[in-house]
C-alpha cells in the first residue's frame, strides 16, 4: 500500500484484490451513493475472481480525518488500464461521497499516465463529463462510444398505480396468461434471500436461465465457467449482505421462470432472468415480471432497474432509459486511434443498422 498527497486528499493504492474486504463497509457506504450495486465490493470481488487479468490497482482518496471519500477499481496491463468491469458489469465509476472527490478520483486515474484507457459502463453524466475532462486536461484524446440503454422504471407506491399506469392490452395478457397457469396447476411466487435454501435455490435458477435459446447460443451463466463462478460468488455474497432477491415461479413446485435480483439502494435491480421454453405458450416470463415488481412495490423499493438493452419486454413497462457509455482515452503512440475511435467506427455502426433495418422492411412487405 503506498500512500501520496493530492488536492488535500491522501491516495493509497491496493494490489490485492483481498484488500478491498478489509474496507468493505466504508467502501459500500460510497457504493450506495453512486446507487449500483456492480460498484460493491461483493460484486467486484466477485468479478475479478472471474475476470480479473492485469495488475489490480484500486485507488482511494482519503480525507484528513481518514475517511473514504473517492475510490476506483482497475487493471492494468503495460501501459493499458482498464475498469474492473466488462459485459456483466451493468455499471462501471469512481465510487464517491459527493461529485466534488469523484472529480479527484477521476484526477487520480488519469494520473496514472496509462497510454490507452478503457472504461466502460459509466451511466452518470456528470462522472462521464468529470471523465472526459480529467483525461483531455493532461493531454489525452478521448472518445466516448454509446452503451447499452437501460429500462428504468420508477415504481409508485402501489401495485394497483403501476397496473393503471402501463397499457391495457398489458394489463389483460398479464391477467390471461397468470389465470391459465393457475388452471394448469398450482402457481406460487418463491422467493429466496439467503439460508439453506439458497444453494439448492441457486443451482435451480442457473439450471433454468441455461435452458432453451441461450444455451443453443452459449450465451447461459452455465456455458462459461467463469461466467457461472461470477453469479455464484455474487449471489451468495448479497444473500450474505442481505441484497439477494432469488424469485422462482414455479408450477406445482417446478420452477418454469425465474429471476436473480438485487435489493440495492432504495431499489431493485434484474441482475438476470430466464423461463423455461416448454411453457412459452403460458408467457411465464411476463407473469413473472408482474410477480416480481409487486413484490418490489409491497418491499417499498423505489426503482426497478430492468439492465442490460431496451428489450421489448421491458419496455412494455416503462418508457425511460438510462444509457451507458464508454470512455477511451489515448496518448502517446496510440493516440491517433482515437480518430478511428471517434470518427471511422460510429458511421460503420450506424450503416450497418440502417442495412438491418432495410432488410427488415423488405422482409415485412407482401
Amino acid at each position: 500500500m503506498t500512500t501520496t498527497h493530492e488536492a488535500a486528499l491522501d491516495m493509497e493504492t491496493l494490489r490485492h484484490p483481498g484488500q478491498l474486504l478489509d474496507i468493505a463497509d466504508e467502501w459500500n457506504r460510497l457504493a450506495s451513493t453512486s446507487g449500483s450495486p456492480f460498484l460493491t465490493v461483493e460484486w467486484l470481488s466477485a468479478w475479478w475472481s472471474a475476470f480479473g487479468k492485469g495488475a489490480f490497482t484500486c485507488l482511494l482518496l482519503r480525507d484528513s480525518s481518514g475517511s473514504l471519500r473517492a475510490g476506483v477499481c482497475c487493471r492494468v496491463a503495460g501501459r493499458r488500464l482498464r475498469a474492473a468491469a466488462n459485459v456483466h458489469s451493468g455499471d462501471w465509476d469512481v465510487v464517491a461521497s459527493d461529485d466534488g472527490a469523484r472529480g479527484l478520483g477521476w484526477q487520480a486515474v488519469a494520473g496514472l499516465g496509462a497510454g490507452f484507457l478503457d472504461l466502460p459502463a459509466i451511466r452518470r453524466a456528470e462522472s462521464l463529463g468529470q471523465a472526459c475532462r480529467a483525461l483531455s486536461g493532461i493531454g489525452y484524446s478521448v472518445a466516448t462510444v454509446p452503451g447499452p440503454q437501460s429500462p428504468y422504471l420508477e415504481l409508485p407506491a402501489t401495485w394497483e398505480q403501476l397496473s393503471e399506469s402501463v397499457s391495457r392490452n398489458l394489463r389483460s395478457q398479464l391477467g390471461r396468461r397468470r389465470r391459465a397457469l393457475e388452471r394448469a396447476g398450482r402457481l406460487r411466487l418463491r422467493t429466496t434471500s439467503g439460508g439453506e435454501a439458497l444453494e439448492h435455490d441457486l443451482e435451480a435458477f442457473l439450471r433454468l436461465e441455461s435452458s432453451g435459446w441461450k444455451a443453443r447460443s452459449e450465451t447461459a451463466i452455465l456455458s462459461d465457467p467463469r461466467t457461472a463462478r461470477l453469479y455464484r460468488h455474487f449471489a451468495t455474497s448479497a444473500a450474505a449482505a442481505g441484497w439477494l432477491r432469488l424469485h422462482l415461479l414455479e408450477l406445482d413446485g417446478v420452477p418454469i421462470a425465474g429471476d436473480l435480483d438485487c435489493a440495492f439502494a432504495g431499489g431493485t435491480f434484474l441482475i438476470k432472468t430466464g423461463f423455461d421454453e416448454r411453457y412459452a405458450e403460458f408467457s411465464p416470463g411476463l407473469v413473472l415480471r408482474g410477480a416480481v415488481l409487486r413484490a418490489a412495490i409491497e418491499e417499498g423499493s423505489g426503482f426497478y432497474d430492468f439492465l442490460g438493452g431496451p428489450d421489448g419486454y421491458k419496455l412494455r413497462w416503462t418508457t425511460v432509459v438510462r444509457p451507458r457509455s464508454t470512455v477511451k482515452g489515448y496518448r502517446g503512440p496510440w493516440r491517433p486511434l482515437v480518430a478511428y475511435q471517434a470518427a471511422i467506427r460510429p458511421p460503420l455502426r450506424a450503416g450497418v443498422r440502417r442495412a438491418r433495418a432495410f432488410r427488415a422492411g423488405l422482409a415485412r412487405r407482401p
